[in-house]
Parts: C-alpha cells; sequence; structure tokens
C-alpha cells in the first residue's frame, strides 16, 4: 500500500477544510477507531469523552487561535462535528485517560534518531524514526505538505484529521515523536501534545522550541525529538510537570521508550510495557556510532531496516503470538536532510519498500 499524500494551501481554515474534504472517510474511520477503543475501558459514554476533548480548545487557542481555525476547517470539509475533530487532535492525552489496557495499548513503539555534521558523511543534519503503531491505522495514515501565508511550509507524517505530529518545517525544524509514560500521568489538561508537535515545526530554531516546551508542560508524558538545519539536536522527556533535555553524543542521538533521565521516585511505566526499548535505543545508536563521521542515507535506511530482535526490533513487525488488538508494526520509516529540505519515507516496514523523496516548498 503507497502512503496517501496531500498538499494544501491556503488560509489556516483552508488547509484545514482541504485536508478535512480530500480524507474524510480515513477520518472518520480514525474517529471510529479511537472512540470504539475508549469506550471498551471503564467509562462507557461517548459524550463524557467529546466533552473531555472539549476542554482542551481554550488552551490550543490561547498558543495560536489558527490551530482552531485549521481544525475547523478539518471538520467541515469531513462533515464532522469539531468535537469529533477535537477528540483525534487530544487522542494522546485520551489514550492515557481512557485506554483499557495500557499493556495491550500503549501508544506505540517507535524508535528516532538525529544526526548532527559531526557523525555525518555530507555534514547535513538528519532527524527521522521508525514509527511503530496499530496497524488497522495504516490505511488512515498520510504525508500532508502544508502552505500558510507568512507561516514555515511544513511537511507531516500525521493521520487524517489530526493537524500536528512529526515531520519538518521549511524554517529548517524536524520532529520525531515517542511514547514514554510515567506512573505519575494522569488525565490532566494543558495544550495537547500533537498540537505542540505542530507550534514546533513552524519555530525558526532550536532554541525557540525548547523555550517553548519548558514554557509549556505537557499534560502527559511525550518525547520530543528535534534537530535544526542550524546542525543542532536535542531531545526532550516531557513530563507532567517538567522536562528533561539529552543532547547528542558525538553526534549521535536516539530515544525509544523509556525515560533516558528519571526524576528519583518516579516509576517508568513505559520501559515495562516495552522491554525492547532498550534493545533498539542501543542497536540504533551503535549502528550509528560505529560509522562516526561518515554515516550516509545508505546507513540511515540500513539502520532503519534493522531486525536484531524480531519482530519487536527497530523494524517492527506485528507479533503473530499476541491477540490483533496488542499488535504493533512499523507504519512510517521516514528521516529527513533538514539541509536540503527533503525527507525520504517508506509506508510499513521499510525492510519491505524503498523509501521515497519528497522536498518542501521553500
Amino acid at each position: 500500500m503507497d502512503i496517501r499524500c496531500i498538499h494544501v494551501k491556503g488560509s489556516a481554515y483552508d488547509v484545514g477544510f482541504e485536508h478535512g474534504k480530500a480524507t474524510a472517510s480515513e477520518i472518520k474511520k480514525n474517529y471510529h477507531y479511537y472512540m470504539s477503543t475508549w469506550l471498551s475501558g471503564p467509562e462507557k459514554s461517548e459524550r463524557v469523552i467529546l466533552d473531555k476533548a472539549l476542554t482542551f480548545l481554550p488552551y490550543i487557542e490561547g498558543l495560536n487561535p489558527a490551530f482552531i481555525q485549521e481544525m475547523k476547517g478539518v471538520a467541515d470539509g469531513s462533515g464532522l462535528p469539531l468535537e469529533q475533530i477535537a477528540a483525534l487532535n487530544t487522542r494522546w492525552e485520551l489514550n492515557y485517560t481512557y485506554l483499557p489496557d495500557m499493556l495491550a495499548e500503549a501508544a506505540g513503539g517507535c524508535t528516532a534518531f538525529a544526526l548532527t555534521p559531526e557523525s555525518t558523511g555530507t555534514k547535513d543534519t538528519y532527524v527521522g524514526q521508525n514509527w511503530d503503531y496499530k496497524p488497522p491505522l495504516q490505511g488512515q495514515c498520510l504525508a500532508i505538505t502544508i502552505e500558510i501565508p507568512n507561516r514555515p511550509a511544513v511537511f507531516m507524517i500525521t493521520e487524517a484529521g489530526i493537524i500536528g505530529h512529526k515531520g519538518f518545517g521549511s524554517s529548517g525544524i524536524g520532529i520525531g515523536v515517542n511514547f514514554i509514560k510515567l506512573e505519575r500521568d494522569d488525565a490532566a489538561f494543558g495544550v495537547p501534545f500533537l498540537i505542540k508537535a505542530r507550534h514546533v515545526l513552524e519555530q525558526s530554531s532550536l532554541d525557540a522550541c525548547i523555550s517553548f516546551l519548558k514554557a509549556n508542560p505537557c499534560p502527559n508524558s511525550g518525547n520530543m525529538l528535534i534537530a535544526s538545519a542550524e546542525g543542532k539536536a536535542l531531545d526532550a522527556e516531557c513530563y507532567p510537570s517538567g522536562m528533561r533535555v539529552l543532547k547528542p553524543q558525538e553526534g549521535v542521538l536516539v530515544h525509544s521508550n523509556h525515560f533516558q533521565e528519571l526524576n528519583k521516585g518516579d516509576k517508568d511505566i513505559g520501559a515495562l510495557l516495552l522491554p525492547d526499548t532498550f534493545g533498539r535505543t542501543a542497536r540504533l545508536y551503535a549502528h550509528f556510532h560505529d560509522a562516526a563521521g561518515h554515516v550516509t542515507e545508505e546507513k540511515i535506511e540500513e539502520g532503519l531496516r534493522d531486525h536484531t530482535g524480531f519482530p519487536n526490533s527497530i523494524c517492527r513487525h506485528e507479533d503473530t503470538n499476541k491477540l490483533p488488538a496488542e499488535r504493533w508494526q512499523t507504519l512510517v520509516s521516514f528521516y529527513v536532510n533538514l539541509n536540503t529540505k527533503t525527507i525520504r519515507y517508506t509506508w510499513g516496514p521499510p525492510c519491505e519498500s524503498e523509501y521515497q523523496q519528497e522536498k518542501i516548498p521553500e
């Protein structure tokens, strides 16, 4: 299956409307998938869940009213009410609140990385990841390029109906995201994590990204690995009351699903849910470190196709020993050259297809 690609231009409302119109069927499938999953837990009321989603809208409005306009456009274009689009855009937070069994329903695997000029053969800066998530959602994901006047253009790998996710922007910022979780994560409020990701993609420098995240602690835990065309990269391990910043080692930065720096007294639930996170992190770091100063795009693709620990490997495949609802696989593999503003990506596990390339508008 090829990844769905769309390119939208215009005002915030207009790009949302075109997004919604082009992927209306996929958005509806996404909504029904998530809602049915949330309702399989302790909460049995769709109304209660939608009301919870709506409580995040003032936080989004306070960050950037244009994001609300874009979500309204998605709603009108898809024919769904705004509250359902709000639920999709807060699905990170709603997952923490309503998933019935975190052992079966962790928010995805994922192995992300950044490479600064110190490590690359071209002296360019790269960021990318394998996005591991639920196989039933693969047909509802998309690659979207968004151009809004007076704002950086962005290219995102996202889910239909969601206006923020991983990718890169014309200002030279690129990000990958990872599920991480603490025992103390709860049903808190704030700017939703995926909306924060969109805001970060539109920043002009790595310092601006980190300052924003420090000023806006996450409602729940979430990891954001950020690199910039300035030749810099940092990882932000966000938790409910703050964040820790990790730096590259010899030009290599890798993050998966455990806290690499844990506050005293905190319990890392993500590490318990996904014990393969340690092996994936170490494996990809060693892969790049061994080629330090000479990492090429071929080396990047080789690392992202690694099957050590199969099926729960960097290139993840469905584990047929588990129930269908408990299976994940790599839905999208991508990496970005932030200096040439190009992204290469595959749909599905990268071992099964060749990387295709897109260039973001200047």
